[in-house]
């Protein structure tokens, strides 16, 4: 999910506010100004209305609404316009508004305090307090509250925190606008539907960096993340595998981050097993092991990777489709990949997909690969594709691959980079999640071998 608001998502706030057309004029970002207080009260007060916008890496994007201005000093108080809101969870356009019930504090001011919306002692959603530093991940872990007394204030529909914000205020932005009674200019320029720095040598240097910081949990015994790439005959798969090879040498150093295991293509009769496709995912396959329809892995070959590790499993799955033909992929090739999704939800494993040949969607992206995300046609690509395949809109990730070009290409990369970030982001995560779940098991264990040792005692 972009970290910037869309026209259509200016469009339902206004809907939600009611009162006719609006402007939304950006006071405040974490991003630009900090994540200080003191800066938030000097930019924000007394402007009149705000929204205040929280993102997250998941993709989430939600916050709240006052009719009121804010004050510094104010404290607790009533305004029935005010409402939190949600516009997007996991990737997903989920616009839900929730009001605030009456009679109860809609907002609190004070100057240690970032926005609040609640009362200062049962807070729905209070953001931070004080300062917050970046952290080396790129996130913001906001020092507020939005759990403890979520539903108090506000009419959350019996929803969770986990259901509004992923369960967690770790935010990549949080932005306020002033909200006033004037309606909207059409932009000159098409606003982006997936919002990135501007293209260019400072951002391929500042992806490099961050896909080099991106490693595998330590105490795991995994050295690289592995990374599974399925799809049809001629998506581009191997391809993309030799443009990420390209990129290795100066992007990752000496410890590249990620493998990546390419599959034979899926085709409508001759196609990978989900029994062949299921051992890939457990690691009982040795790498590079060349998988035919004659040549099947079965459990009692010799090169049959009994005992495996983490390390040997994979933890993200790629589907690569080729953008100039997805939307006419036929149910019986709809049907296969989705069976391999199925396979992979089972497993709890991640999964992202590939849009390869965007630059022949449309003359602006042909043009220049950097306009992608201004292109109408590839953010409908990409919604078609993520609603064909239930998956979040920003694990769908549009690329070129080297095609006829001679030379590097500083655009073709960056969105290639762009790409791999997502993809061990959603690695990282699920290596996260094995990390806690031994850590449990081993707790478990040490807990039940304490209760072992003492009734040994006291038989003793």
């Amino acid at each position: 999910m972009c970290t910037i608001l869309t026209e259509s998502d200016f469009d339902q706030v206004e809907s939600w506010i009611g009162t006719g057309p609006k402007t939304f004029n950006l006071l405040y970002s974490i991003t630009r100004d900090g994540c200080d207080t003191s800066v938030f009260h000097q930019k924000c007060d007394n402007q009149g209305p705000t929204l205040t916008v929280l993102y997250n890496k998941e993709g989430s994007v939600y916050g709240g609404y006052t009719g009121l201005s804010l004050e510094s000093g104010a404290g607790n108080r009533n305004d029935n316009s005010a409402f939190l809101y949600q516009l997007y969870y996991s990737g997903l356009n989920t616009p839900k508004k929730y009001s605030v019930k009456i009679g109860q504090a809609a907002i609190c001011s004070a100057p240690h305090l970032g926005p609040l919306f609640g009362s200062n002692t049962a807070y729905d959603v209070l953001t931070f307090h004080s300062i917050v530093q970046k952290s080396s991940s790129g996130e913001y872990n906001l020092n507020g509250d939005m759990q403890t007394y979520f539903g108090r204030n506000y009419d959350t529909a019996g929803i969770s925190s986990k259901e509004f914000n992923n369960g967690h205020i770790r935010v990549t932005e949080l932005e306020v606008y002033a909200v006033k009674d004037v309606k909207r200019k059409t932009p000159a320029l098409p606003t982006p539907w997936r919002k990135t720095a501007e293209f260019g040598t400072k951002m391929l240097g500042c992806l490099k960096e961050e896909v080099k910081g991106i490693q595998p949990p330590e105490g795991l015994d995994v050295p690289h993340f592995n990374i599974l790439l399925l799809g049809p005959l001629g998506s581009g798969k191997s391809s993309f595998c030799n443009l990420v090879a390209s990129l290795t040498p100066y992007t990752f150093g000496d410890t590249v981050s990620l493998q990546l295991y390419d599959t034979r293509g899926v085709a409508e009769t001759d196609t990978l097993d989900l029994l062949q496709c299921n051992f890939i995912l457990d690691g009982h396959v040795p790498d590079f092991y060349e998988m035919s329809p004659t040549h099947l892995l079965k459990c009692d070959d010799a090169e049959f990777r009994h005992q495996a590790a983490l390390k040997n499993k994979i933890h993200c799955a790629v589907f690569v489709l080729d953008g100039l033909i997805v939307g006419d992929m036929s149910k019986s090739m709809l049907q296969k990949l989705l069976s391999y999704r199925d396979l992979l939800n089972r497993k709890g494993i991640p999964q992202a997909a590939l849009i390869t040949k965007i630059d022949k969607l449309c003359e602006q992206s042909a043009e220049n690969i950097s306009n992608t995300f201004l292109s109408p046609a590839v953010k409908d690509l990409v919604y078609n594709v993520a609603d064909l395949l239930n998956l979040p809109r920003n694990s769908i990730l549009p690329v070129k691959n080297y095609e006829e070009e001679m030379e590097s290409d500083e655009n073709i990369n960056i969105l290639a980079l762009l790409a791999v970030r997502q993809i061990l982001f959603f690695a990282e995560d699920y290596l996260e999640n094995m990390k806690d779940k031994q850590s449990r098991s081993r707790g478990n264990a040490n807990s039940g071998q304490a209760h072992s040792d003492v009734r040994g005692s006291d038989t003793a």
